[in-house]
């Protein structure tokens, strides 16, 4: 889904390195006043290449509202301080799978005694579907609100960030059963794993 990662303008690597090499630099630094003008170059730069588009559950993010479209840490940054600014560690999300993902791990065989130098490059390192690296249609089939697991990566993305959050809440919907043409791709997905 994300074929260009952000570049940072030299200002915001300017500020980026300047809060790296602050005494009290951490996970929550992030959110400092400061890094407010390099949140927004990277914020700005994934609304328009993922086109306001969720990276995992595919539904909208804001246009304008910062909440509303949260940067994501797809590998947390409390958990791997060095990828807090990567630009393939970053992406937009929508606020509840923001919320809901919070900080569960993203990688297969997390490294907990000393820190990954190098940003995996391999989507087989992660147990989430991963934005830049992985097509989501591989890994998750989506029917409106419903979606399926077709990979075990698929399976961890819907449970970690809760994307089936729609019927855990209501329940089955006489629109989804009404839906005709949506039925009958249950019904093929079904018969063939194809959607």
């Amino acid at each position: 889904m994300i074929n260009n990662p952000v570049v940072l303008s030299d200002a915001a690597l300017d500020l980026v390195e300047a809060k790296k090499r602050s005494a009290d630099f951490s996970h929550s630094s992030w959110g400092d006043e400061d890094l407010k003008p390099v949140r927004r170059e990277i914020r700005e730069h994934y609304r328009n290449v993922q086109r306001l588009v969720c990276a995992y559950c595919q539904g909208p993010v804001c246009t304008r509202s910062a909440a509303g479209s949260p940067i994501e840490h797809i590998v947390p940054k409390s958990q791997h301080l060095a990828f807090m600014f990567e630009p393939k560690n970053l992406c937009v999300v929508c606020a509840d799978c923001n919320e809901y993902k919070s900080n569960n791990e993203a990688l297969v065989d997390p490294i907990l005694r000393a820190p990954r130098v190098n940003y995996p490059e391999n989507p087989q390192l992660f147990r989430i579907v991963h934005p830049h690296l992985d097509t989501y249609d591989e890994h998750i089939g989506r029917f409106e609100r419903l979606y399926v697991d077709l990979t075990e990566k698929g399976g961890y993305t819907i449970y970690a960030c809760n994307l089936n959050r729609f019927y855990r809440r209501f329940g089955r919907c006489d629109e989804l059963v009404n839906d005709v043409a949506l039925v009958q791709q249950a019904e093929r997905f079904h018969q063939t794993g194809l959607i």
